[in-house]
């Protein structure tokens, strides 16, 4: 027993140590998610998130976090300065499923392998099982060095709020390294392809680079084909994209019209490619660039209406019409003209009018944040996140003061206009808004000036299709009588319809009833003859065609002579019963042989 006691002290130490090393862990995972999900009353502000709608889930993922210590501060923070920001380390999801609001709702969090980081290029792919997540690009948080490998990352949901990150794979590897990693730039996804438009690339974004921010200014639209894992990178040059074919902090959607839908930029700034802060340019609201993925085709097709002033740094969502229609809602964003603050207006681009509609409802200023769709009927604009900083400050959270939204959580009614703090799941299917229906029910596509008649035609290939509203309402005279024509040819037409029925139903009834009784008496002349066994082979009765005498019970040998003679079967004749043949006209014949009397 003494032997055994130093391994007996050993198995002691080693479990000591193990459940040690097990508290360590678990207060380590308690601590990462106390940070990745403040709640309501520690929630201080997250920039540059990304919102993504899959399914019936909403995941939330990138960007970085700051939080109260404790909760007892309210509007500001106690020093006057700004709290230091952390990197998102989790991804986090949001059910759609139960109604909640942004005080009461709870996050998930979701363990991530991927890199945390800001800005990066999101593309979402619903058709893949509970929906994808593919990430790329983006720069460092904080004093933190970029990666080493420039991957694409891939979340691929599990249907329930989680699911897991892995690499994805690469087409052509070769033409992947080519590409240099951005940030900043303007994406979106469509018919299973992601695109992103420019960006920057700085010493923040990718090792290799020293130049810091604003670094380089990155032209070209590059695109990844979900299925192939292919990358593309199409040359953006002046005379495509913008004065200088470059493009910062701009928005992006896929738009459906024309064969293969087309790719729509607006807003942002541009810079040449050896950015400077005076070079940095915000691009004019007069117009939005248009690309044809299936033809490579660029256009600036002119936009009117109530124009927002140049942005950068807002959030938008796409959205199509019960008539025909697709609307772009803008909210947000940094301006360096006008006021040169974070705006809290919305803005409505209507397609394909190209015409620009002010909510005049606007929300919190707010920049930096991420916007989605959400809900069945996808009336509900979810606004997360987001600072109310100055334009054009690149660095870390600069933000004093709390976001005033519970959580950064802000639900928009897009068919309304108007703003809440709650998530409705059984909302109604989205509608244009009013001011949207009456601009087109008042004629307005006939005002809209296309640039090319081409993209006039990718809109427009029908000139029976009706926009908007179906229209309004015309004379209440000319309305009655239009009533009343319309009964006297109802009544008439609706009254030839009928006594055509029923001429139809009669003749199918007293023609049923004809039938039936046809087959009656069918019937009744095969119940009436009862075969019985017939000699088929009896060599005495050949000449006999079987059902001669159909109303005999047997039948009978007609002679010349008139005769009748009744004779015994042969022996062993074997015996078939067949139904009766049409009886034939009765003929007599010679006996084929001779008889003994």
């Amino acid at each position: 027993m003494g032997s055994c006691a130093p391994f007996v002290l050993l198995l002691g130490i080693l479990a000591c140590l193990a459940r040690s090393r097990s508290g360590v862990v678990y207060g380590q995972s308690l601590a990462r998610r106390s940070a990745d999900i403040p709640g309501p009353d520690n929630f201080f502000r997250h920039r540059y998130p990304t919102v993504v709608a899959l399914g019936d889930y909403v995941y939330i993922d990138g960007g970085e976090l700051s939080h109260l210590p404790n909760g007892t501060e309210t509007n500001t923070t106690q020093s006057g300065l700004p709290l230091s920001s952390y990197a998102e380390n989790s991804t986090l999801s949001l059910s759609l499923k139960e109604s909640w609001t942004n005080d009461t709702v709870e996050f998930r969090s979701i363990s991530k392998r991927a890199p945390p980081l800001d800005q990066q290029v999101y593309w979402s792919d619903p058709s893949n099982g509970a929906g994808a997540l593919y990430t790329w690009g983006g720069m460092a948080v904080g004093s933190a060095s970029p990666p080493a490998d420039d991957d694409l990352w891939r979340f691929n949901a599990d249907g329930t709020g989680g699911g897991t990150w892995t690499i994805s794979s690469e087409g052509d590897y070769r033409d992947f390294v080519r590409l240099v990693r951005p940030v900043g730039a303007a994406f979106t996804q469509g018919n299973q392809v992601g695109y992103a438009l420019g960006g920057q690339a700085t010493s923040k974004t990718d090792s290799s680079i020293q130049k810091e921010y604003p670094g380089y200014a990155l032209p070209g639209l590059v695109s990844y084909d979900f299925q192939t894992g292919n990358w593309t990178n199409s040359t953006t040059t002046p005379n495509s994209y913008g004065a200088l074919g470059t493009s910062l902090n701009g928005l992006a959607e896929f738009v459906p019209f024309g064969p293969n839908g087309l790719l729509l930029f607006l807003g942002g700034a541009e810079a040449p490619i050896d950015a400077t802060n005076e070079t940095i340019v915000q691009t004019a609201i007069n117009g939005v660039y248009l690309y044809d993925p299936s033809t490579g085709k660029w256009y600036k097709q002119p936009i009117t209406g109530d124009r927002p002033s140049p942005f950068e740094r807002a959030c938008s969502v796409g959205v199509p019409g019960p008539n025909n229609t697709y609307e772009i809602y803008i909210y947000g964003g940094t301006s360096t003209q006008g006021t040169g603050k974070t705006s809290a207006d919305v803005h409505v681009l209507s397609l394909p009018g190209f015409v620009f509609f002010d909510a005049h409802s606007p929300g919190t200023p707010r920049a930096d944040h991420a916007c989605a769709a959400v809900g069945k009927g996808k009336r509900q604009m979810l606004s997360y996140g987001g600072i109310n900083g100055e334009p054009g400050l690149p660095g870390g959270n600069t933000e004093t003061t709390a976001d005033p939204w519970k959580q950064g959580l802000g639900v928009y009614d897009m068919s309304e206009m108007t703003w809440k703090d709650s998530f409705d799941p059984d909302a109604a299917d989205y509608e244009s808004p009013a001011v949207v229906t009456d601009w087109y029910a008042n004629g307005g596509m006939d005002k809209v000036t296309w640039c090319d008649e081409g993209l006039k035609g990718l809109f427009i290939n029908d000139s029976a299709i009706a926009y908007g509203a179906a229209g309004n309402e015309t004379d209440s005279s000319s309305d009655d009588t239009h009533k009343k024509v319309g009964i006297i040819v109802g009544s008439t037409v609706g009254g030839t319809i009928a006594l055509a029925i029923i001429g139809a139903v009669l003749f199918w009834v007293l023609r049923k009833r004809s039938r039936e009784r046809s087959q009656s008496r069918l019937a009744e002349t095969i119940d009436e003859y009862r075969p019985e066994p017939w000699p088929k082979d009896s060599p005495r009765l050949r000449s006999v065609t079987p059902g001669t005498m159909v109303s005999a019970p047997t039948p009978t040998l007609i002679e010349i002579h008139g005769t009748t003679r009744g004779e015994l079967p042969a022996e062993d004749v074997e015996w078939t019963y067949e139904l009766p043949a049409p009886t034939p006209k009765l003929r007599s014949e010679l006996p084929d042989r001779k008889y003994s009397t």
